[in-house]
């Protein structure tokens, strides 16, 4: 009888610390870790399935992007949508080949708050993005470029962000990318934080964060751009080119990440 109770007790000690392991932190950031992984690449492995094609309008980013419903915003244009939910800066510069050997027409970039979670530092996440900027001149220098900032997000969150894109819109500029602020729409100037009818999260963007995103881009986003033709398949060529193998490109992958 003594031994089966100090089994019991020690099982429920044993359950009690991965409970704390998974509730208090570790477990939990382990566990998003995995999934992440996995969803990340899925993603990728898509993108290299169905790749894109020289108009192509191409959305880069994390999460807040993957969740965006590009196509439906633009119907009448080749809009693709390269978010990946939880990417960092140097998610992103490992999958950046998918884009830049396409030459698509645009790419607008949204990039950098997984990494303010993860605790980058503001000098690694600029070094990064502006890698990126000087790898889309350089692979493929007709492709329009749009630098778009770090959205508001947690108000303990402001001065980090706010800090952040003050520093990339001077890198947009010395590398000839365009600087959209979307921050200023977003920010809840009393809270300092993204503003509440946007987000149920304070992080992820609702139906309404997405309409002000799209009022915010419409214009470059339709400059000179090629629209489709009523009742066309926009999804590149319906089959891949005999003999080539194209090379995949491995993705390793905050409160949550996106």
């Amino acid at each position: 009888m003594r031994k089966l109770l100090i089994v019991s007790l020690a099982l429920n000690a044993i359950v009690l610390a991965l409970a704390a392991w998974v509730g208090l932190g570790p477990g939990q950031t382990y566990l998003m870790d995995q999934f992440l992984e996995k969803h990340q690449a899925r993603l990728v492995s898509a993108f290299e399935a169905f790749p894109l094609v020289p108009d192509d309008i191409v959305f880069l980013g994390d999460s807040i992007t993957e969740g965006g419903p590009w196509e439906e915003l633009f119907p009448d244009l080749p809009v693709r949508n390269r978010g990946v939910g939880g990417d960092t800066t140097e998610g992103v510069l490992k999958r950046l080949q998918q884009v830049t050997r396409a030459e698509p027409s645009k790419v607008f970039l949204l990039i950098g708050t997984n990494d303010l979670f993860r605790g980058v530092s503001e000098d690694e996440i600029v070094g990064n993005i502006t890698e990126i900027l000087d790898r889309l001149k350089q692979e493929t220098p007709d492709t329009e470029v749009y630098l778009q900032s770090v959205l508001p997000r947690a108000p303990s969150y402001r001065a980090a962000i706010e800090a952040l894109n003050a520093r990339l819109s001077e890198v947009a500029l010395e590398h000839g990318s365009a600087w959209v602020d979307l921050y200023t729409a977003f920010l809840d100037p009393e809270t300092g934080g993204i503003r509440a009818e946007l987000s149920n999260d304070e992080l992820h963007l609702l139906g309404p964060g997405y309409a002000l995103w799209k009022e915010q881009i419409d214009a470059q986003v339709r400059a000179g751009a090629v629209e489709l033709e009523p009742g066309a398949d926009d999804s590149g060529d319906d089959e891949p080119d005999e003999g080539v193998d194209a090379p995949a490109d491995e993705h390793a992958p905050g409160e949550e990440t996106i």
